[in-house]
């Protein structure tokens, strides 16, 4: 009867620990779960996901957290380090803080990494997001995808020239200097990323840009208002996550109407 007993504690015991590990497994997504379903992007920002999101990846893990208003200055942490080395393609621009361990530190395979271009030039755009879409056999999605992107720079370009913006004069951040170029401003001078010495503030003041556009990740361009009083001042996005965007489109849509809307943001 001893032995009954014992052995009936010890089938209700290995009971709940069949029940406990169950439920700890069901309750958090590993990154062997997220490969099981399909290729593993693992991206280092916003940014990059956004491109790979625009490639057809379904499955994309951000390094950097999408709320972080300077994401190109995300360390790796311990905990990044089993999806690295877990990734299928590891998605990077080069800029990042993160990119010499990317490259050598981590002993991750050169066959992972695919570093792309990142801006808002058409060009550039289309480039990046083919790379991406070569690799994962997603061509026809990231095709459908750009050309979403070509039609809102389309309708830009219509709103800036209703407006009579086309050609405008513009002082312009260097980060966004691809954006404004595709839509038809004309930056006669750049700026950034450091703050604006005395003699850049002297050179503005002498041009006739009727726009100060600045980067909203680290802007700089506010001394500007001081010499050119005339002159709307914008700060447009790069990284998606702010301003309730997620997606290349949607910071692409934001920047235009950021332009086109009279007034400060």
């Amino acid at each position: 009867m001893k032995r009954t007993f014992i052995h009936s504690i010890q089938s209700i015991a290995l009971f709940f620990y069949a029940v406990s590990c169950f439920v700890a497994c069901c309750g958090k997504k590993t990154t062997s779960d997220a490969t099981a379903n399909g290729v593993l992007v693992v991206t280092t920002s916003s940014w990059t996901a956004a491109y790979a999101h625009a490639a057809g990846a379904e499955n994309v893990v951000v390094l950097a957290p999408f709320d972080m208003v300077h994401p190109s200055e995300y360390e790796l942490r311990p905990g990044d380090i089993p999806q690295l080395m877990d990734a299928t393609m590891i998605v990077f621009a080069g800029y990042e803080v993160m990119t010499e361990r990317l490259k050598k530190g981590l002993n991750v395979p050169a066959e992972k990494l695919m570093q792309i271009v990142t801006d808002y030039s058409l060009e550039s755009m289309e480039k990046s997001i083919l790379m991406i879409a070569a690799q994962l056999g997603t061509e026809s999605v990231a095709r459908e995808n750009i050309s979403e992107i070509r039609r809102i720079f389309e309708e830009g370009k219509k709103d800036l020239d209703t407006q009579g913006m086309t050609g405008l004069p513009v002082v312009a951040h260097r980060f966004q200097s691809s954006f404004v170029r595709e839509l038809g401003l004309v930056p006669v001078v750049l700026f950034g990323p450091a703050s604006p010495e005395a003699s850049e503030i002297i050179a503005v003041s002498k041009t006739d840009a009727l726009m100060i556009i600045d980067n909203y990740h680290n802007p700089v361009g506010q001394p500007f208002n001081e010499v050119l009083p005339g002159a709307r001042y914008k700060q447009l996005l790069n990284f998606p996550g702010q301003k309730g965007t997620t997606s290349l489109s949607d910071v692409v849509r934001y920047n235009i109407l950021q332009l086109t809307e009279q007034g400060t943001p």
